[in-house]
């Protein structure tokens, strides 16, 4: 469901949502256009419609590019792009030869939940 479907479903002019999410209507078209918007932008958006901004950026079917450090045509900060690799670290196990970025403890929680998850997969 796009932004501007969830938005009708709800009633709503470019306007209203735009009063609801914070953002200024010109904001509101350039997203329901497809254009591209920053993260702050899409955060309001998620928030006012229960959801994430992966699921909101999925539903746009934005493309991602391989040789950009984008997310849709999200453009990342320094901070967001670090999160994003310490995130994907955490759910690697290291190999013998890197550090790993956790201490045991975090290392042992983060695999008992992957477990957890293989779990409830195969239920």
């Amino acid at each position: 469901m796009s932004i501007q479907q969830r938005r009708l479903g709800k009633g709503w002019t470019q306007e209203e949502l735009a009063l609801h999410s914070g953002l200024s209507a010109r904001t509101i078209q350039r997203v329901e256009s497809g254009k591209s918007v920053g993260a702050e932008s899409l955060k309001c958006l998620a928030a006012v419609f229960e959801t994430s901004i992966t699921g909101l950026i999925q539903e746009q079917k934005m493309d991602t590019t391989k040789n950009s450090e984008t997310l849709g045509s999200v453009k990342l900060n320094t901070f967001e792009k670090e999160a994003i690799r310490f995130a994907k670290s955490i759910f690697q196990t290291p190999k013998k030869e890197q550090a790993d970025p956790l201490t045991k403890i975090e290392r042992k929680a983060i695999d008992y939940g992957k477990s957890l998850l293989k779990k409830f997969k195969q239920s």
